[in-house]
This record gives structure tokens, sequence and C-alpha cells, in this order.
């Protein structure tokens, strides 16, 4: 093999390498904007919901959980922006919400954590140290979400006990 033709192979390599890298932004940008849309739902739900909580402790931790949501969104907001994106947020429908939302919502909080493992990985394939550590970040904070999400639920509408 001469220089040329080792030349010309090197620079296919970095191509392919380079193609592989920005599939990859391209599909953790698409990840981030999802995730996006999704923390603002939540949040937004969980802010609605928490005026149907009678109690004021459990009203707050849901309260606190939307808090934690829109700041998970607005960081992911910044990350869409480096990569070139833009946010599209989705809106609730609908006046009331009741427990079994508070399910869905419990629901749609384990399967973000799932989305979260995956956009991380993309992240990893993207060679974006920063946006890796931020959904790990997130991640963690799901699973504490998803358990504050079941002692509300627990104590809104305890099981009950057999005699």
């Amino acid at each position: 093999m001469n220089l040329l033709e080792k030349l010309e192979q090197g620079w296919q390599k970095l191509a392919s390498n380079l193609d592989s890298k920005q599939q990859a932004e391209r599909k953790l940008l698409e990840a981030l904007q999802r995730d996006y849309a999704e923390e603002i739902g939540l949040a937004e739900a969980l802010k609605k919901q928490s005026e149907n909580v009678p109690y004021d402790h459990l009203r707050q931790k849901l309260l606190n959980i939307a808090e934690a949501e829109q700041r998970h969104a607005e960081m992911l907001r910044e990350k869409i922006r480096e990569l070139g994106g833009e946010v599209k947020a989705r809106r609730l429908t609908g006046d009331s919400l009741s427990t079994l939302d508070l399910l869905k919502i419990l629901e749609e909080e384990k399967e973000e954590y799932t989305e979260y493992l995956n956009a991380r990985a993309l992240a990893q394939e993207a060679e974006r140290e920063d946006i890796r550590e931020l959904l790990e970040r997130i991640r963690e904070e799901e699973v504490l979400h998803r358990k504050q999400l079941m002692d509300v639920l627990s104590r809104l509408n305890p099981l009950p006990i057999e005699r």
C-alpha cells in the first residue's frame, strides 16, 4: 500500500468516525428534546395535581418534585441549545387530575429512568461527558422522585387492611 492509499484510508476512517459521532449527537439531541418535553409536562401535571391534595405536607412534596422537574427541564434546554436544537414542550390538557393521573405520573417517572439510561449511552457515544454526567444526575433524582410519589400515593389512598 502506497502513501496515497494510506492517507485516503486514514481520511475515510476519520470521516466515518466523525459521521458516527454526528449521528450519535443527532440521536442525543432528539432524546434530550423528548426528555425536556416530558420534564415540562410532568412539572405541570404535578403542580396541577398538588391543587387536589388535601394535606399540606403531601402537597408540598408534589410541589418540590415539580420544581425539581422544572430544573431538570432548564438544564436539558441548555444542553439542547448547545447542540444547536430547539425546545418543544408538550402541554397538559384537561382541568382536573385524579389519583389515577398521579399513578400515570409515577409510571412516567419509571419510564424516564430507562430513557435517561439510553440517553446517557448516546452522550457517551457522542463524546459529551458533560451531558452524560447531567443525565446521570437527573436519573438518580428520578429514582428519588418515584419513591416520593409512591409515598404520596400510599398516604392519599392507603390499601385496605385485611383482618
